[in-house]
């Protein structure tokens, strides 16, 4: 396995993230996980019972793989819960630590807060990032 491929967020989608800051000076960017998602659900499933899923699809999970194995390490009640924050954690430290935000991190002029949606009560817990 390439070193990019267990990365959270892929070069496309990153330069994405990216542009907002380093072009407009964009002060926030929020990583936002919800209740049940279906994608960790599903990628969950494939790693915790060592069967892949078809075709593209094995990418998502490869991509989560790393949220999985914090998952397992820390327990919890609700695995799927525990690992789409721990996704959103991971991802919103990446960012954090990417070498051309991190120094707009430093400076103040960009926080990334990682995020939790509730689809049961509707609220947004902020997870990690707040700017202070």
């Amino acid at each position: 396995m390439r070193v990019d491929e267990r990365r959270t967020v892929g070069d496309r989608r990153l330069g994405s993230v990216e542009y907002g800051p380093m072009t407009s000076g964009t002060p926030l960017i929020v990583v936002l996980g919800h209740q049940r998602c279906g994608a960790v659900k599903a990628a969950y499933a494939a790693l915790h019972n060592d069967k892949p899923l078809a075709s593209n699809l094995q990418a998502i999970v490869k991509a989560l793989q790393p949220a999985y194995e914090q998952t397992v390490r820390e327990g919890g009640a609700d695995p799927v819960d525990t690992m789409a924050r721990a996704q959103v954690e991971l991802t919103a430290t990446e960012l954090r630590s990417n070498q051309d935000l991190a120094p707009l991190v430093a400076k103040g002029a960009l926080a990334v807060v990682g995020a939790y949606y509730s689809l049961d009560t509707g609220r947004v817990e902020v997870l990690a990032g707040a700017p202070s």
